[in-house]
């Protein structure tokens, strides 16, 4: 094996053979890759949905009959998951179709913090694609003008290969950029879909909660009425 530093400047001399469009290549991985870190980062389960959270402290209050202390947690932690959970838990005393129109329209605030820079990660993609195709055929030009210039001369095969190996490195530089770039893309989206499906179950089951808790509390308030006409002296 020959000197790594020896090899890593021969691999970028032979990638600068790709011409000019490898910048923008080079631009749309560096891109790529940090939208791919950003979302990573943010679109992590226990950022995003903290379930045990919930369950073990927020439902927990509720219980008890501590709703502002809820509340106080889910400001303390937020996220899409709890940002929801509090508009539903503030207006508690909405009836049913009102809570479920406030967790909608919370889901929805939420849709654009998911999918944040997803469009420009499947943009990307595809610039990355046309870039190297476009490559491909300026290599190609590059070529046969090479070839018509030298026509009946000897020993100039180079000229002919330099405009076909450009060809070939863009094209390359172009599939290795897209491909990872489209597979996050997809991985990412997909993604995002399961979270709004599952913000959308526990925000209906906060609805169910929160009404079976005001049945509850009428149920318990009515009993009361009655135990106390039930012992008034005649």
């Amino acid at each position: 094996m020959g000197n790594p530093i020896e090899m890593i400047i021969s691999g970028l001399e032979q990638l600068s053979g790709g011409g000019i469009l490898l910048i923008p290549l080079i631009g749309c991985s560096i891109c790529a890759h940090a939208i791919i870190m950003e979302r990573i980062y943010h679109l992590r389960r226990e950022r995003v949905i903290p379930s045990q959270f919930v369950t073990r402290s927020i439902y927990h209050e509720l219980v008890q009959g501590n709703p502002e202390i809820a509340i106080q947690m889910c400001e303390r932690r937020p996220g899409p998951l709890t940002n929801i959970l509090r508009a539903g838990i503030e207006h508690r005393n909405a009836d049913e179709e009102t809570l479920k129109r406030v967790i909608r329209l919370s889901i929805n605030g939420e849709k654009p913090k998911l999918t944040r820079y997803l469009h420009i990660l499947g943009m990307l993609s595809g610039v990355a694609i046309y870039t190297g195709l476009l490559g491909t055929f300026l290599g190609m030009i590059v070529s046969f003008g090479n070839l018509y210039e030298i026509e009946g001369q000897v020993g100039q095969s180079s000229e002919i290969a330099s405009g076909i190996s450009q060809a070939l490195i863009t094209t390359a530089a172009g599939l290795m950029v897209a491909l990872p770039t489209y597979v996050a893309y997809y991985y990412f989206n997909s993604k995002t879909q399961l979270f709004l499906t599952e913000l959308e179950r526990h925000g209906m089951s906060l609805v169910r909660f929160l009404v079976a808790e005001e049945h509850k509390l009428f149920r318990d308030g009515f009993e009361d009425i009655q135990r106390l006409i039930q012992e008034e002296p005649n």
